[in-house]
């Protein structure tokens, strides 16, 4: 399910540091205008979760590898011998929520839980399994 062109929603819950994120993503997002082999991502928030997204077109996700880090999210995608890496900088207090990707029609969303904590050992964020 893709959130491109949802609405975004007022802030309902507040997170420290999440305003400096926002700022930091805004200021990483306009400089990638110019580089056009950096993976664009947009941010949406919804009342559960804030979800990262990004276009990624032919790309299946056994070339998609999404790690967390102490400080963010490092994403690398391979696609036709060519190599994309974006690290995303998270608050503290998001990176170790819970995470699931989604990839479905060239959309990559990552969705980040606002209330659910992560098993303390995962170090990818898995991808959602289709019943």
């Amino acid at each position: 399910m893709s959130y491109m062109g949802k609405k975004k929603k007022d802030c309902l819950f507040h997170v420290d540091g999440f305003e400096e994120w926002m700022d930091q993503f805004c200021s990483d997002s306009c400089s990638n205008f110019s580089f056009p082999n950096q993976i664009h991502i947009d941010l949406c928030e919804t009342e559960q979760e804030y979800i990262l997204e990004t276009d990624v077109p032919n790309v299946s996700e056994q070339n998609v590898v999404i790690k967390k880090m102490e400080t963010g999210l490092n994403i690398c995608i391979l696609h036709k011998n060519i190599s994309l890496q974006r690290i995303i900088p998270l608050p503290a207090t998001i990176i170790y929520k819970k995470m699931l990707a989604c990839l479905e029609n060239g959309y990559l969303a990552i969705h980040i839980s606002k209330n659910e904590v992560a098993n303390k050992h995962e170090e990818k964020v898995l991808f959602q399994i289709e019943n």
